[in-house]
Formats: C-alpha cells, structure tokens, sequence
C-alpha cells in the first residue's frame, strides 16, 4: 500500500503537466488571430467616396458647345449700319450707335450677303462666339481663334412720328358721313404716291371700305384720292400750320360731281 500511493501521486502530476502544455497561451492566441485577420482578404464592401459636390456635377455636365451662346458684347447691339465690307476672313459691319458712335465689327459673311437688307438700316444685332480662321489671309493655315461677331441682324421697325396722322388711322365727320383713313406713312412725299385705306359710313351705318389712295399736295391743299370702279372718292384738306383745317369729301363718276360734302373734323384726337 505504501508503494501504491507514490505511484498514483506520480501519475497525477504528469496527467497535470500534459493539461498545462497543451493550454493555449492567450498572447500567442491573440497574435495568431491577428495575423490571420490581416492575411485574409478584405471582402467588405469600399468604403463610400464623397459625393459630388454640385459646383463638380455642373462642371461635368456643361457641354463641349457651351461657347456657342449668345453673350454680352461690347460693341452696340442697336445700331444704324452704315457700311457692310468683305474682308478675307470675314464680314465687316460699320455700326453707328445710338449716342453717334461708330463701331467696326466682325460679323459672319452672311451678314454681308444681306447688304441691301441692312444697309442704313436700324438693326438689333447678335452676338455669338465662333471659331474664326486666325491665318493672314483666307488661305487655311491650321489655325483658328475663338472670337466674338455678329451672326444675326433684325431691322427694327422705325414706323414712328410724332404726327398722329401718319403713325395711326385718323377719322373725320361732318355729322352725315364719317369717313376713316389710314396707313398715311405710305405716303413718302412725292406728290401721287401712297397706298392709304378709306373707311366711309354714312349715317344709317352702311359703310365703303377702300385701298390704294394716293396723295398729293400743290396749290395750298392736299387731295387723297380713291378710285372704285367708274367712281372716285376725294378727300381735300387746305394746308395750315396746325394741319387741323376742315376737309371735303367729293364723289365723281367720270367727269360728273355727284356728291360735294363739307364741314368734316377729326373726331379722334
């Protein structure tokens, strides 16, 4: 018995010993985990970029054409052409701006083609950028530059005066008969010219509308003339200061006077 109890007492501890070898050590453990973290691929997703800022998106989406639009431009947008030249690399216009100032532009060469159209005219022009030819002369040499120039020109309409009778209609009346006229900026002052309208009702309300009056004026007094048919209306004024006189409404059919009425004023003032 004695024997015995060494030998269960040897056995233990080296049962012991081998649990203790066989132990993970926490720091080795700790390392090994470490490393295997490092070693294996990363499989989770990128980490998201910052999104774009709007100042980025803009810039991104502006087209490569965005320098053909139309821009601000020193020289006059209004203005009086008052020479149009073909040069070798391009139209030439001479513009008088509204304050007398004369401006030399480039302008697209079919600018020039329009000469009769523009010149002496008040026009409204547009400004664009284009790729101009930068070489001496019309020859191409490889070389252009981005400039300004006119490609567009609209002619204003200058149908303006101060005198009512010859920027709108004028209507007179005797009482009887009222008689309207219009388009007197068709006259250009030379005596037999125009294209007026005539509108004349009389006092039931039936009414004859005319075109293609002509007016001239000799001998103290101005006679507009209608014709319709065998029948010729006319209106005679006498020429004054103010322009204010009565005028006369005469109806002939042939050489025959068949109506003579007096007494007509402006009613529209």
């Amino acid at each position: 018995m004695k024997k015995l109890i060494p030998t269960i007492s040897l056995i233990i501890s080296c049962i012991s010993l081998v649990s203790c070898s066989n132990a993970p050590n926490s720091t080795t453990t700790e390392t090994l985990t470490n490393n295997t973290a490092q070693s294996q691929p990363e499989n989770s997703p990128e980490p998201e970029t910052k999104p774009k800022t709007d100042t980025q998106t803009k810039t991104k989406s502006v087209p490569q054409t965005v320098s053909k639009t139309t821009i601000k431009n020193k020289s006059p947008q209004i203005g009086t052409v008052k020479e149009l030249v073909n040069g070798d690399l391009l139209c030439y216009v001479n513009l008088v701006d509204e304050q007398g100032q004369e401006n030399r532009v480039g302008a697209s060469f079919e600018i020039c083609a329009e000469e009769r159209k523009f010149l002496n005219k008040k026009v409204r022009a547009v400004f664009t950028i284009e790729s101009v030819n930068d070489c001496e002369s019309a020859e191409p040499c490889g070389k252009s530059r981005q400039e300004s120039i006119i490609t567009k020109m609209e002619v204003l309409d200058e149908k303006t005066s101060t005198n009512p009778k010859e920027s709108k209609t004028q209507t007179i009346s005797n009482g009887e008969w009222t008689i309207t006229t219009g388009n007197h900026e068709s006259w250009t002052g030379v005596n037999n010219t125009g294209n007026l309208t005539y509108k004349g009702c009389d006092a039931k309300g039936q009414c004859l509308e005319l075109t293609g009056g002509r007016v001239s004026c000799r001998d103290g007094k101005c006679v507009t003339g209608w014709t319709n048919g065998d029948y010729v209306y006319i209106l005679e004024q006498p020429i004054t200061e103010d322009g204010n006189a009565d005028s006369t409404l005469i109806v002939r059919k042939g050489d025959q006077e068949i109506l003579k009425a007096t007494g007509f004023k402006e009613v529209n003032r």
